[in-house]
This record gives C-alpha cells, structure tokens and sequence, in this order.
C-alpha cells in the first residue's frame, strides 16, 4: 500500500508525523507533501522527513484563500498521481480535494468543531477527531455518520505516544537562565474564524507582559506580527524566534505558555504547563475539557493573567501509548472496505 501524508502548517507536524513511521513499521510506502507555510518545512526536515513542497501562504482574503487552495490542489494531484496513493492522511482542505479528484480515500484531522468542515462534507471525507467532541456537532454539519471516526483522548495522545520526554534538552532560551519564561504566539489571523478581538488581547497581554519581570519567547506566525513586540517598554527583551525550533524542546524550556487556542496551548495543556488562552472566537470542546481539567485557562483581558512563577516538573495526561496504531487499524479498515 501506497500512503499519502499532506502537513498544511507547522502543528500538524507534531500530530500527524507518527502515522509516517506507523505506516512504514507495517511496511507501506509513504510519501509526503508539505506547504511552504510558517516553518513546517523546516520542522520535518528536522525529524529527517523531506517532503515534496507544494504551495506557500494562503493569506487572510477569503477569495485569494480559495483560489490558492484550488491551485495547491491542482498542484498536489499532479504531485502525487503517480504512483496513485490508497489513503491520505492530513488537516488540510486542499489535500482533501487533491484525493477526491484521485479517487483517494481521505482521512481529515480535526479536534476544532468550529472550524469550516464543508470541504470534507462535500468530498465526503472521513472526519477524525477526540471523542470528547459530541459526534452530533458533526452530524449537524451534514457529515455522514459512517465517515466519522472519534478516537479516545486527544490527538495530543498521538503527538506524545512513546515519547521520552526524559530524554528531551529544553530550549535554553537565551538570557532566560533567572528569569520566568512565557511562550507567547499571537493569533492565526488568516484563519476563517479569526476575529479582531483576539489581536486586541494579544496586543493588551503583551503590554502587561512587558512590566512584568518575565522573559517572552514570542513566536509569531507571521513575519508582521515581529512588530507586535516594538515599542513597548519591556523590563527584560523578549525573545523572538526567528527559526524553528522542536516543539518538545521550545516547550519543556518554559515556564508558561499564552496562545491564541490552537495545537500549542493543547500540547502545554497536557504535558502539565501552565496555559493561558487568548482566543476570542468561540471556545471549542477540548479546550473547555482542559479548562475543566484545570489546565487551560481562559482569559478575556490582561487583567486576568495570574502572577507567573517558574514551573515544577511535567505532569503529563494519562494517554493510551499505542493510539497511532489503534486509529490506523480503523482507517486501514475502512480503506479495504472501501
């Protein structure tokens, strides 16, 4: 068997990646595709993936969005055609329509609710997601049952399975060896479910930030957002990454995490460090069933932020350690029946 995985930004590669060695441990042949976006490129290229790059930013303009995830679709079917895969796996709408115009089955990650899933209703792809999300949210969308496939958990169980996290060198941040340090990463503004609200708090936490005696490693998503952090009259200088650096690494070296929702905030949720979220769009089910975990915290202004401390050690979640293969059987599964 011939698989297919597509990584349309940097998070997936966290989530995504272990179905690669899943596969080929079983003995398929895998080939990957990847987006020129944010440093994704570089972060699989980091765990010895070389993937074929097919398209770069998509931009915030809903028309130029549309025209640029057909044209990636374009280019990845012709990309890939040739040996003709038998499944894909990926987070990504234009892979999506890349596999129904092959005839692919497509297997789409998703552990949002919120998130604009008509692509996948429409090329009736399956849907995998937590099984903490109600399936009749998706129902509700239009999408069938039999192409629904909750697992156990959250996709941060697949990120983390058989991880040593032992054996992990933290991030040393740079001039951060006394001082607190806070992982920022400001809002995805070019998703569909942006809203400028989230940017205002972006912009209020950072200037609470900047009188507090805390050290910011800011990761912005965009090259416009490194302007975020000019102006303000910080006590120390945050430090702005302007590379990839291993999610493991750049999470196990801080003490706090503040993100606008998304994989990061999840992934310092469940390792057990303290996460602030700044989404102003609607809260999806993981993140209040970590809220309810007392692992994420929800705020709506700076004045919200608790004081930060240094952190203990990890405190991990409970996951099931084989969860790559558990949902593989069910797409392999699926694939055969199909």
């Amino acid at each position: 068997m011939r698989a297919w995985l597509d990584f349309d930004n940097a998070p997936q590669v966290q989530y995504l990646a272990p179905f690669k060695q899943a596969l080929e441990d079983r003995g398929h042949s895998v080939v990957v595709t990847a987006r020129d976006q944010d440093v994704t490129v570089e972060l699989l290229r980091a765990r010895g993936i070389e993937p074929i790059v097919v398209g770069g930013p998509s931009g915030a303009r809903a028309a130029a969005k549309i025209g640029r995830l057909l044209v990636r679709a374009g280019a990845l079917g012709v990309r890939v055609s040739r040996p003709r895969p038998d499944l894909l796996v990926a987070a990504s709408r234009s892979s999506d329509v890349a596999a129904w115009a092959l005839r692919i089955p497509s297997f789409q990650f998703t552990d949002y609710e919120f998130s604009d899933d008509r692509v996948t209703r429409v090329v009736r792809s399956h849907l995998v997601f937590p099984d903490v999300i109600d399936s009749r949210v998706f129902l509700e969308k239009g999408i069938r049952p039999d192409r629904l496939l909750p697992f156990p958990g959250l996709k941060e169980g697949i990120t983390f399975a058989g991880a040593d996290l032992a054996s992990v060198e933290p991030y040393a941040v740079p001039g951060g060896e006394d001082a607190v340090r806070v992982l920022f990463r400001p809002p995805g503004e070019a998703t569909h479910y942006f809203v400028a609200d989230s940017r205002r708090l972006a912009h209020e936490l950072l200037a609470e930030l900047a009188g507090r005696d805390v050290l910011v490693v800011y990761a912005p998503r965009y090259p416009h957002q490194r302007a975020y952090v000019d102006g303000l009259p910080w006590r120390r200088r945050p430090h702005v990454l302007s590379e990839g650096v291993p999610f493991l690494r750049l999470l196990t070296g801080v003490d706090a995490v503040i993100s606008s929702g998304g994989t990061l905030l999840r992934e310092a949720a469940y390792l057990g460090i303290p996460a602030f979220s700044i989404l102003r769009s609607q809260i999806g089910r993981v993140d209040r069933h970590l809220e309810e975990l007392g692992r994420v915290s929800v705020l709506a202004s700076a004045s919200e932020l608790p004081p930060l401390a240094r952190r203990g050690p990890l405190a991990p979640l409970q996951g099931e350690a084989d969860l790559p293969n558990r949902i593989l059987d069910e797409m392999l599964a699926r694939v055969e029946r199909s």
